[in-house]
């Protein structure tokens, strides 16, 4: 009898619909996680820090956030590169799903790879986040460092419920150090450079565009940005070193199994003995 085409569709699709969701449950599972930690360090009591201190450190005194938003105050259009910044800010939990996207699409070993990053990346952040709380500099220093997001989703005339929404929900407002914000931007920009060069440039100079982007806001301190590039380093570094190690064992154990193949000795031997009958 033979197999139709429906038949053969409906054979592949739940395989398909398991393998999209074994593919994707990664980033499924660091949302959970972070709504899981979100409180965790004020209930076990750990105060969080002010890192200011570092940045003036790093620039002879001077603070890199409030630098930029004195240099904004005086162009005309001031809310035009607000509004714009806090799109780029905005953007944090879209760009890791759409380069996973385009990735699951290309090249599903570097999906994997690009998942399991992150993955390792957030698990070190959320650890710091608990252990080490740290303040946006907004928070840290409301006299002087200004909630840019909070006055552009303001006059964003956006619908009530929505800014009831924004003011109301209860986020983590002590994970400041590292920023992911600067951290994903680097994975995603990796992951993309090795399947391909242009979109991986693009990517960095979209990298660049978020660490300043969340500076100007006051969102993080130059050291948090700092942070989330190294940590966001060091997630791709164990990774590779993780992978390379399996392949190693993978190499390892394929010498190590007995090949049915026949020897070259073995099959000389046989060639010489059939030729002396």
């Amino acid at each position: 009898m033979p197999v139709t085409n429906d038949a053969v569709a409906i054979a592949t699709r739940p395989r398909g619909f398991l393998a999209l969701l074994r593919g994707w449950a990664p980033f499924v599972g660091l949302l959970v996680a972070y709504e899981v930690m979100r409180d965790l360090a004020s209930a076990i009591g750990v105060p969080p820090h002010n890192l200011a201190p570092f940045d003036r450190h790093l620039f002879d005194g001077y603070e890199p956030t409030l630098i930029l938003q004195a240099a904004a105050a005086s162009l005309a259009d001031r809310d035009l590169l607000e509004d714009a910044g806090s799109l780029v800010y905005g953007a944090h939990f879209l760009l890791p799903i759409a380069v996973g996207a385009w990735l699951w699409a290309k090249d599903r070993d570097a999906f994997s790879r690009f998942g399991f990053t992150l993955v390792i990346l957030c698990a070190m952040a959320f650890a710091t986040y608990v252990v080490a709380p740290t303040s946006p500099p907004w928070l840290a220093q409301p006299s002087a460092v200004r909630h840019v997001i909070d006055d552009a989703i303001q006059r964003s005339g956006l619908p009530s419920s929505l800014l009831w929404l924004y003011s109301n929900h209860d986020y983590n407002l002590y994970a400041a150090f590292p920023s992911l914000h600067a951290g994903f931007p680097v994975v995603a920009a990796a992951a993309a450079w090795q399947r391909n060069r242009v979109v991986g440039t693009l990517l960095y100079a979209w990298a660049v565009v978020v660490w300043l982007a969340v500076v100007y806001l006051g969102e993080h301190y130059v050291t948090d940005v700092v942070g989330g590039i190294a940590y966001a380093a060091m997630a791709i570094t164990i990774v590779r070193m993780i992978r390379a190690r399996r392949a190693w064992a993978a190499l390892a154990e394929a010498h190590a199994r007995p090949s049915d193949a026949p020897s070259p000795l073995r099959s000389e031997e046989t060639t010489r003995w059939r030729s002396s009958r």
